[in-house]
């Protein structure tokens, strides 16, 4: 057992298999044999076997997974961890309708009875229709109310438009209704919608176009107002890092002041200013080297820790023993960091619904 304060993990990961979540979709989308979601380049992210969290295997069972995760949370001291798909959040990409929506139901379901059944200290979040949001708040309404999922993931690409635009505001008024976060997850699949199918390498791929990704929604969310118009909706921001933010609110806080009037309506102060007061958060990396101001600039309610675990480039667990061991923070807001800001994002002490009684290993 490590020796520092519990953890709660804001962004591990599962290795989904679609054969897993096949067995729970409903007829006729049973009888289908095509995949469950869209493929994207065949690139090799675990570069030859090299890279990877040590053990961790895409081909293990979710109870084979559900153990390794307890192994590790014991070790490091993670009271609790939010886990979010690595295959499954681009089913959203489907653009069938009704298989979409299937294939959501599906896997949400295989989440809830497959992953968090078997433990009250894991937590898979869940996948979305995003493209229909009238289908997204209920099916949201049902994995929450029927399920007990905690949260839900919104890649960054693959949607028809950016994250702001109201036709998502079904989905944010059931969201904040149930007091259920929604989480923009970074993704590099369907790269070339944001210009990366120029690049032939997956280190470029990769290092460009999650921050874009996520630049994109952060600013439609934030000039359209989402935090004003649903000022209990709880949003995060997760895979790029923090140190982002001061650049990135300046140039918006300079945008709104030119032009805020007439195209930010819904803002009457600075984005920066909207993002402090709102219950918006942002998952860090504990070696970026402007990490210290960053959290100043924005305050350290913000900022959740996250291992990213199994993935290549988690770098766990040396990030959250760099975090830890950070000369330039107080032990109030690495404490806040590593655990009583994921406890208030996900609202880790509400009672949970569930469709099976959670053991409590």
């Amino acid at each position: 057992m490590a020796d520092w304060p519990p953890v709660i993990d804001a962004d591990g990961h599962v290795l989904e298999r679609q054969s897993d979540i096949r067995k729970y979709l409903e007829p006729p989308w049973n009888r289908r044999n095509t995949g469950l979601w869209p493929s994207d380049q065949p690139f090799d992210t675990d570069l030859f076997e090299t890279l990877g969290y040590p053990g961790y295997k895409r081909d293990m069972s979710p109870a084979q997974q559900v153990e390794t995760w307890l192994k590790i949370m014991d070790e490091y001291n993670i009271e609790e961890a939010v886990l979010f798909p690595t295959g499954s959040g681009n089913i959203p990409k489907l653009r069938e309708p009704e298989f979409c929506i299937a294939a959501c139901r599906a896997a949400n379901d295989h989440f809830a009875k497959e992953y968090n059944a078997l433990s009250n200290r894991i937590h898979c979040v869940g996948v979305l229709p995003l493209k229909w949001p009238q289908e997204a708040a209920k099916e949201l309404r049902r994995a929450v109310t029927e399920l007990g999922l905690v949260s839900f993931e919104l890649l960054s690409m693959g949607l028809p438009t950016a994250l702001g635009d109201p036709m998502y505001d079904p989905l944010y008024e059931e969201a904040q209704r149930l007091d259920v976060p929604l989480s923009v997850h970074g993704n590099r699949s369907s790269s070339a919608e944001v210009g990366a199918g120029a690049f032939r390498t997956f280190a470029e791929v990769h290092c460009y176009t999650f921050p874009v990704g996520i630049f994109l929604h952060f600013t439609s969310i934030i000039f359209q107002g989402v935090p004003v118009r649903f000022p209990k909706l709880r949003l995060a921001f997760l895979e790029i890092g923090a140190s982002w933010l001061p650049y990135w609110l300046d140039r918006m806080d300079e945008h709104w002041e030119l032009r805020g009037e007439f195209e930010a309506p819904h803002l009457k102060k600075k984005p920066s200013e909207v993002v402090r007061e709102s219950p918006v958060y942002f998952s860090l990396e504990a070696e970026e080297r402007l990490l210290p101001q960053t959290i100043e600039y924005v305050g350290d309610n913000h900022f959740l820790y996250a291992s990213d675990v199994p993935h290549w480039d988690g770098e766990f667990p040396k990030n959250l023993k760099y975090l830890w061991n950070h000369p330039d923070l107080s032990q109030k807001t690495k404490e806040k960091i590593a655990y009583h800001n994921g406890k208030e994002y996900f609202q880790l002490d509400r009672p949970i619904s569930a469709p099976a009684s959670r053991k409590a290993n």
